[in-house]
């Protein structure tokens, strides 16, 4: 049984692939919480990744949206007091476009730019005829400690570059039940259509 009191990090995830995911990439797997809170509605993998002891959980089947993603995490804060760094990690939507060559796999994490704070509720947006895609509000910036992060990976990745596509090979290697369905697609899957054909 593991203390609830040593673990630091939260990660909820929205949909059971990317907590499957997320169990994938634990360094170690622990055992369940010697406790949890008696109103606590959520299931719980523990484990670490490098020197941080995460939680993890995932929003009930067939649920999801803001309230039950903050459900989640209220029950997570009442079960595990010493929680310090929440992240809601999982597969986001969104769209390339000159500037952003972003493809299907790949890892994006987001910053504040241009005083907006870097992460965008699906919401706070609208399309205007004939214009493209204009926000009208943002949610507040990432904790400095993450943003401090985000730079020092820059930094390495920059160096050394970066071992996410060994590290994902190395753990479906190990993992073969999980390769049909997590392994990167190829590139004849990532298909780019125009708005024009999708308009009836």
């Amino acid at each position: 049984m593991s203390n609830p009191k040593d673990y630091t990090v939260a990660w909820i995830c929205a949909i059971t692939t990317e907590y499957v995911a997320a169990q994938a990439f634990l360094d170690t797997k622990h055992g369940a919480p010697e406790y949890v809170s008696p109103h606590d509605n959520n299931g719980y993998t523990l484990g670490q990744i490098g020197k941080h002891k995460v939680i993890i959980a995932v929003l009930p089947e067939g649920e999801y949206g803001i309230s039950c993603a903050a459900s989640v995490a209220r029950d997570m804060l009442h079960s595990f007091p010493n929680v310090r760094l929440g992240l809601m990690v999982g597969i986001g939507g969104g769209a390339p476009s000159p500037k952003h060559d972003i493809r299907l796999g790949d890892i994006v994490v987001s910053a504040p730019r241009d005083g907006n704070g870097g992460v965008y509720q699906y919401d706070f947006g609208k399309t205007i005829q004939d214009q493209s895609f204009r926000p009208t509000g943002f949610l507040n910036q990432s904790p400095m400690v993450l943003r401090a992060a985000v730079n020092a990976l820059k930094a390495q990745y920059e160096i050394e570059g970066h071992q996410l596509e060994e590290t994902i090979n190395s753990i479906l290697e190990k993992k073969s039940r999980l390769r049909k369905k997590y392994q990167r697609p190829g590139p004849s899957s990532d298909k780019l259509y125009q708005l024009e054909s999708y308009i009836l």
